[in-house]
């Protein structure tokens, strides 16, 4: 078997990072993986990387064209451009994770245009975030292996409890520009508080920091440059990278941070002391592009091989509306819209005169709530801030922006409970005023009175001994955002009713909205 043969098989394995598997893996890598050079080695390679496409593979509408659009047409191209102008062979191409969810052609497809572009688009690894497990496990298991997609999602602290496996591969490895490198995934421990318990039962995340030096360990007498994909946020990475100096770069996502440096410690003499940190948005409206080149030597303590960055050039691309589209990728978005002619993402479904106020609260959510109310003929009905991306603006509401709204398949679960823990409900959501788990509401009146809360249900007051129908999402109905007392409540009907679905009926019966649709629910100081 030649080298390259070597590699690519190499590279088809998905290892877990375990007991008896941890000795194989040492054993396998020493035969099929390159021999690192002992002493003072050079390689340059190009590092591309994108973060939070959060689905998004059409451009963004923008009138004004001197501002990013992206779009994966756009984006593959520039890649292409940039394959040719340093060699293919010299290029990785990595995403910080979240590239499902949060599109209507994204959410219609239930994410698999998005796998398909990301196949073609040849990316190496990408980080398994908190919405790419938004359609379940089996979703992504199947994205990971089908013929024609092969997304190689990573993350090494996501594991199966019952086996101690990874769920995903840990880790890639490439060669690129003579170095060995490899690409490590790091989840959100949070994940499960950030989608629908269903989507992640069966699954552990462990603290990122308490997997580095374990994946560190195994990797160091093959690997020359670790890159880490972090779902971490930008300042849980400054941290990471303080505990972690082996890493030499840091691509992270889930703060959706537009870096336009990178954030790295030097030392007197100028030289890095810890990894550089790098982040390009969200939506793929900037393609991050990281020049490295790296040095090898043999330190003369240790008589280990150490590789250092000793020179790099660090860009963000805008994908703006004058760059070349790739025919390749116009020809399969295009097949895929051809599935869509039942429910076109041009379609208007409503117009909004006027723009909403801004208040606690949203257009978007009374309209949410009061379908799920009326659906499951409930006394009220409860719906987390999070569960949305903006409010209605004026204008034709498409199909398209309603998904970008509102991006999640969720569904109505109806509990039964006691006014005194509706009550405690209400006063959990005032102490998030303003944030994702601040509650959108129907059938209620909230007024606070000094420390109290007046609470209306209809045109009665709140009983606290009396027993009322609540619809909530199921997110909120499994614990989400902080409602963990949500999940004890024994009388509960799940139902498969779609709350975005109800909400697109509720859009075409009225066609008009204004703000004369609307009242005031949460009256607060």
């Amino acid at each position: 078997m030649d080298l390259d043969g070597q590699r690519k098989k190499f590279h088809a394995l998905n290892l877990a990072v375990s007991g008896s598997a941890l000795l194989f893996l040492s054993a396998f890598m020493v035969c099929f993986w390159p021999a690192r050079a002992a002493w003072a080695r050079q390689g340059t390679l190009t590092l591309l990387f994108t973060n939070d496409h959060l689905g998004q593979i059409d451009p963004l509408e923008n009138v004004d064209l001197s501002k990013p659009v992206g779009g994966v047409t756009r984006r593959m191209a520039l890649i292409e451009k940039i394959r040719k102008e340093v060699g293919a062979k010299n290029v990785l191409v990595v995403d910080g994770g979240d590239i499902l969810s949060g599109t209507a052609f994204s959410e219609l497809t239930r994410g698999e245009v998005d796998c398909a572009a990301y196949h073609l688009m040849g990316y190496d690894a990408v980080a398994l975030g908190e919405h790419d497990l938004d359609y379940g496990k089996k979703a992504i298991l199947e994205y990971e292996s089908r013929k024609g997609f092969d997304i190689p999602f990573v993350s090494v602290n996501v594991v199966m409890p019952g086996n101690h496996q990874n769920f995903v591969r840990p880790y890639v490895m490439r060669y690129a520009g003579g170095i060995n490198v490899g690409i490590i995934g790091f989840s959100n421990p949070d994940t499960p508080a950030m989608t629908r318990r269903d989507n992640v039962r069966g699954l552990s995340f462990q603290p990122a920091g308490a997997t580095a030096k374990g994946i560190q360990s195994i990797l160091r007498k093959n690997v020359d440059l670790f890159i880490a994909l972090s779902r971490l946020g930008v300042e849980e990475d400054k941290k990471f990278a303080k505990d972690n100096p082996f890493l030499h770069v840091i691509i992270g996502g889930h703060s959706q941070t537009l870096l336009t440096e990178p954030i790295v410690d030097k030392k007197a003499d100028g030289s890095l002391a810890g990894p550089l940190i790098v982040q390009a948005g969200s939506r793929g409206l900037y393609l991050g592009r990281l020049d490295l080149t790296v040095q090898g030597h043999r330190d003369p303590k240790t008589k280990k091989a150490e590789f250092s960055i000793v020179d790099y050039k660090y860009q963000l691309i805008p994908v703006t509306a004058d760059l070349p589209e790739d025919p390749r990728m116009t020809a399969l978005l295009e097949k895929y819209k051809q599935h869509l002619k039942s429910k076109p993402l041009e379609e208007t479904l409503a117009t909004v005169a006027g723009n909403p106020p801004g208040t606690l609260d949203s257009w978007i959510g009374e309209i949410a709530t009061d379908a799920m109310r009326q659906s499951a003929q409930a006394d009220t009905a409860l719906l987390n801030n999070g569960s949305f991306r903006g409010d209605f603006k004026e204008g034709p509401l498409t199909r398209q922006a309603l998904y970008g709204l509102y991006p999640f398949d969720d569904s109505i679960v109806v509990v039964d409970m006691p006014g005194s823990s509706l009550r405690k409900i209400l006063q959990l959501s005032l102490s998030q005023k303003g944030q994702s788990a601040f509650l959108q509401v129907s059938g209620l009146k909230i007024r606070k009175v000094g420390s109290d809360l007046q609470i209306w249900v209809g045109a009665e007051p709140l009983q606290d001994r009396r027993k009322y129908r609540v619809a909530a999402n199921d997110f909120l109905a499994s614990g989400g955002d902080g409602y963990d007392f949500f999940k004890f409540f024994k009388s509960r009907q799940k139902t498969a009713v779609m709350i975005r679905n109800l909400v697109e009926e509720a859009l075409k019966s009225r066609q008009t909205l204004t703000a004369a649709d609307f009242g005031k629910r949460w009256d607060l100081p």
